[in-house]
């Protein structure tokens, strides 16, 4: 097995795993900010192991909800000053640092195509040419630069993937129709991909009964002619050969959501209960699964009812799944919370819907704990303040805005707009329009056409 997936045993290697074993723990606690640590420190010790980086980059994303379009708009402000760090590490070859640093862009925006090249390129230096092409197409799909994709064909090239790397090339070609490099790589890449796979064949037709290191060569080739089970196949033999192996089951989930099938997904971890009854990692990810199954019919039930707005069965469809969802999500994160009181993240995510169903007192009761976590206290204090305010309490909605002002990064120019916003509401609800005034002109200043402040100012003069 090579060092990308399972590194060599040493003190380093197991201080490592420790750290690895760690972020697992964290992670499946939704403990992120923790994880992302943890995962980060093995990286650094082990920085070609590629399942610690492959479960880091899925935590840091799983934050924005997998969703490239929540990373915020000042996220190029806080990655500069640590890309030009890279920079500097870049100009005098030290890889190793190039590497850390890369992933420090990440935790910020983890699809970052320019940091993902730097890294590529950094992994190919250090000799992890397997590492460089994961870094590559982890950030390939939200990738529209023709400098990457020439790097990226590169890397592929490397590996020996001479099909991605045309592909890359006809995407160069796609940006830019006149590239004189283009077709010239595309040939020469078609040609490499010719001759491999006959020299394969041949070698496979050609290998005798010979001994030493030709024998070793022919057995390898034997070997590469076996049937190979497919990762699904492997799964379902491991599950069927211990049934009560957890892993096996979420491996298999997992791969089933990612290409869609949630309802093969649902019907897995539902016979993985059956098999491991009360295992909180199944029961997770079958919440999780069950979760996504209700996302999905809404999705196209809204599409429905936006097609025929007068269908009162198509609106009436969807407000019951959407009634479904909340009912669900809320017990799912209670279940959670009863299990793990401490964990903030918990507390936070089971405030957000509460208060999204209305239930302002119990998620006024969930931020009020979570606010006491140093990462998530401005976000805690900013949503009690809003439940606050939906029950009518204006000065405890006043108070916990302006805590939140209080702990707020310069940077973050979205919750200031917000928090002024709603501290003007709350003013001008209590009568008092001068301080209602201020801040909407804190508002305005930045943003004149935020929702309706403008309008605010007017009738305020």
């Amino acid at each position: 097995m090579s060092s990308a997936s399972d590194p060599s045993v040493g003190p380093k290697s197991l201080k490592a795993r420790q750290f690895f074993q760690t972020g697992n723990d964290a992670a499946q606690k939704a403990n992120f900010d923790y994880a992302i640590q943890m995962y980060q420190e093995a990286c650094k010790l082990e920085p070609a192991w590629l399942q610690s980086r492959q479960m880091l980059r899925g935590i840091e994303r799983k934050k924005f909800a997998n969703e490239p379009s929540k990373v915020g708009r000042m996220v190029g402000v806080r990655t500069q000053p640590i890309k030009m760090r890279a920079r500097a590490f870049k100009a005098k070859n030290n890889w190793g640092h190039v590497l850390e640093v890369c992933e420090e862009v990440f935790v910020h925006n983890p699809w970052d195509v320019h940091a993902a090249r730097d890294a590529a390129e950094a992994a190919e230096q250090l000799g992890h040419k397997e590492l460089a092409r994961w870094f590559i197409e982890s950030v390939q799909a939200v990738a529209n630069d023709i400098e990457f994709f020439k790097h990226a064909a590169h890397v592929f090239e490397l590996n020996e993937v001479f099909d991605k790397a045309i592909a890359a090339w006809e995407r160069v070609k796609k940006i830019r129709p006149g590239d004189e490099d283009a077709n010239r790589q595309i040939n020469a890449l078609s040609a490499s991909a010719t001759i491999q796979r006959a020299g394969l064949g041949d070698a496979i037709h050609k290998q005798g009964g010979s001994s030493g290191p030709e024998s070793a060569r022919a057995a390898e080739l034997d070997e590469l002619k076996q049937p190979q089970l497919s990762p699904t196949e492997r799964w379902e033999k491991e599950i069927q050969d211990n049934p009560a192996m957890v892993g096996p089951y979420l491996q298999y989930a997992e791969h089933l959501k990612f290409h869609g099938k949630l309802d093969d997904a649902q019907k897995l971890l539902a016979r993985a209960r059956k098999a491991v009854p009360d295992d909180p990692s199944l029961e997770k990810a079958h919440a999780e699964v069950q979760i996504a199954r209700l996302q999905q019919a809404i999705a196209g039930w809204t599409r429905k009812s936006d097609a025929a707005p007068d269908d009162v069965s198509a609106k009436a469809k969807l407000e019951q799944l959407q009634t479904m969802l909340a009912d669900y999500e809320i017990k799912e994160f209670q279940r959670r919370v009863k299990l793990e009181p401490g964990d903030l993240n918990l507390q936070y995510e089971l405030g957000l819907r509460l208060a999204s169903a209305n239930q302002h007192r119990d998620a006024i009761a969930a931020f009020q704990q979570a606010r006491a976590s140093t990462t998530l206290r401005v976000q805690a204090l900013h949503h009690a303040g809003l439940s606050f305010e939906a029950e009518g309490q204006l000065k405890l909605a006043e108070r916990n805005y302006q805590d939140a002002l209080k702990g707020l990064d310069a940077e973050d120019t979205a919750n200031f707009l917000a928090l002024h916003y709603h501290l003007g509401l709350v003013s001008e609800l209590m009568g008092n329009t001068a301080a209602a005034e201020e801040h909407y002109n804190e508002v305005a200043a930045i943003d004149y056409n935020y929702l309706d402040v403008a309008q605010r100012l007017r009738g305020l003069s």
